[in-house]
Parts: C-alpha cells; sequence; structure tokens
C-alpha cells in the first residue's frame, strides 16, 4: 500500500533501491483468481496413483511410475513423485549395499549363462521354519525355479536347479551354464556337486564371507522379504507354499526391476 502511494512521487527505480528489492516486483498486481492454479492432473489420475500406492506398500514413486507406464497410462515420473510426497506415501531413501569388486567372477552377456541360487528362510508362526532354494537367472532377472521344502538337504538344492534344467531346456541341450552359489555345506557336497556334472552345470563358487560376490540372488532375497514376505502374516506352511506361488507369478510378469529399465522379467 505504501509503494502505491509513493510511486506518484518517487520513480519506481529509486523506490526498488531504496527497499533492495528486484524492480518488476514493484509492478506485479495481484489480480482475481491468482494463487489458484488449475491443477493439470487429472483426479482419477492421482486416485490412481494412490491406488497402487496403497497396493505396493514398499514400492517407491519410480516402480509406481513404472507400474502406470508397464500398463499402458503415461504419466510423468516426477507427477507421481510429487502426489505421494504430498499424500504421505514416499518412502525413505535405500541405500544399496556395496557391489562385489571380483574381476574373476562371471559376467553374463546374455540368458543361460549364469545363474545364481542361495538358500532363504521363510518362518511361520504355527509351523515354524520352511526352506526355499531359488534359481535366478543373472542376465534377464527372472526368477526360474524354486524348490520350497521343510528339510534343507543337498537333495532339495539339487531339485531347485532340476526345475530350472526343465524349464529353461525341456528338449535337452543345454550346455555351458555356470551356476554360482556360495561354500554351504549343500553345494560343496558330492552329492550335489556329481549332480550338476549329469546336468551339464558348471559350479562358480565365491570366496567365503564375500556375500556381494553373489549380489545378485542376495537382493533377490531381499526384495522377496520386503515386498512378500513382512507384509503378510503367515501361519501355516499352506499360507507359505501359497504365497510363493503368488510371489514367483508377480515378481516374474508385474514387479518392475530398476536394471532392466523397470520392466518385469517376461
Amino acid at each position: 500500500m505504501a509503494i502505491e502511494i509513493l510511486r506518484k512521487e518517487i520513480p519506481v527505480a529509486r523506490i526498488s533501491r531504496a527497499m533492495h528489492i528486484q524492480r518488476s516486483s514493484n509492478y506485479y498486481r495481484k489480480t482475481e483468481g491468482s494463487g489458484k492454479r488449475k491443477s493439470r492432473i487429472s483426479e482419477n489420475m492421482e486416485a490412481e496413483i494412490i491406488r497402487l500406492s496403497a497396493d505396493r506398500t514398499t514400492y517407491g514413486y519410480r516402480r509406481i511410475w513404472a507400474l502406470l507406464r508397464n500398463s499402458g497410462i503415461h504419466v510423468n515420473i516426477k507427477t507421481v513423485r510429487w502426489i505421494m510426497r504430498r499424500n504421505s506415501l514416499a518412502l525413505p531413501y535405500a541405500k544399496h549395499r556395496n557391489r562385489t569388486r571380483r574381476k574373476d567372477l562371471t559376467k553374463p552377456e546374455n540368458i543361460n549363462i549364469l545363474w545364481e541360487t542361495d538358500i532363504h528362510y521363510v518362518s511361520t508362526v504355527h509351523d515354524g521354519m520352511v526352506y526355499l532354494m531359488s534359481i535366478k537367472d543373472c542376465y534377464s532377472k527372472k526368477w526360474i525355479s524354486y524348490e520350497f521344502s521343510k528339510t534343507c538337504t543337498a537333495k532339495n538344492c539339487i531339485k531347485a536347479a532340476e526345475k530350472a534344467y526343465a524349464d529353461r531346456f525341456p528338449n535337452g541341450g543345454m550346455h555351458n551354464i555356470i551356476l554360482r552359489t556360495d561354500n554351504g555345506p549343500r553345494y560343496i557336497s558330492r552329492e550335489f556337486r556329481e549332480s550338476m556334472k549329469l546336468l551339464g552345470i558348471r559350479s562358480e563358487y565365491i570366496q567365503k564371507h564375500t556375500p556381494e560376490d553373489n549380489g545378485d540372488i542376495e537382493s533377490f532375497h531381499n526384495s522377496l522379504k520386503t515386498d512378500y514376505i513382512w507384509v503378510n502374516d503367515l501361519k501355516t506352511i499352506q499360507d507359505a507354499e501359497n504365497l510363493m506361488e503368488y510371489a514367483f507369478n508377480d515378481y516374474n510378469s508385474v514387479r518392475p526391476h530398476s536394471s532392466i529399465e523397470y520392466l518385469p522379467p517376461d
């Protein structure tokens, strides 16, 4: 108000210098409706982002955006982030663990060159611990097969590899596949090593106390816990088996993977 009065007597440039403000701000006139910019985001779009965030509570804005894109809905990734933050749905930044620096490990350049396997423990309320032996392709990121059992023996680990073999090579003819494992007693047993030779699979063992060298399967198990196991209350083995079947299909055909441009492996 004071500036409006002074402008009649003193040049605007002089007033601006005296007040240490930009001259252009003295020419601004607030008009009716200013400050009420209409949002370019439709209510349906915002509702869909909120719905997906509620269904996938462990997903950050990148994966929510990828789900929309992969289903044919095009929206700016910054818009998804803004909506999730505004509705308190954004997740804290997740710091990645150290990556392997070993240069002597196999680096796949196509599918069916390097697989990784490991054992994961799934706890149930009434039936105790259940063991999950998974096989994952390190190039395509596909979860190829798994064995889910109350026992954790070399035979169970062999079954997981046999299922992967049958899935990828139903007519046989597999050769030069490398299966990377840790040095657990099941994987270094004679029974397991001889079975892999019969299948034509070459074993590659990581050094002791270096889980980062088996990083793909370790990262997979972390995602499995975060996105599927920890968000469900598993009371019995049947509950766990049903969840593993759902997770297997969802992980391969729906869940976006950051390392393959936020697409599912299938």
